[in-house]
């Protein structure tokens, strides 16, 4: 494996895992409200609003990652065309 191809595994294994920690974040807050330390309103629009951002972060960071590059060539051959 070249450290190119290392590179976007670990940038992309970052990028889904901070998907899945908010996904698990927002889960709790929705089915499990005793999972949450504090119990009021306050705290949990808090901790959803939070895992929301992060969540959104995430996806379009590995969604741009996916748009430019991806595992057979560095450099997405349709956004070649593009530039």
């Amino acid at each position: 494996m070249t450290h190119q191809e290392r590179l976007y595994k670990a940038l992309k294994s970052e990028c889904e895992a901070e998907i899945n920690e908010a996904l698990l974040t927002l889960d709790m807050c929705m089915t499990k409200a005793t999972a949450i330390g504090e119990h009021t309103s306050e705290h949990f629009l808090k901790e959803a609003s939070k895992a929301l951002d992060k969540l959104t972060d995430a996806r379009d960071q590995l969604d741009t990652l996916k748009d430019y590059y991806n595992e057979s060539s560095m450099f997405n051959k349709q956004q070649q065309l593009n530039d």
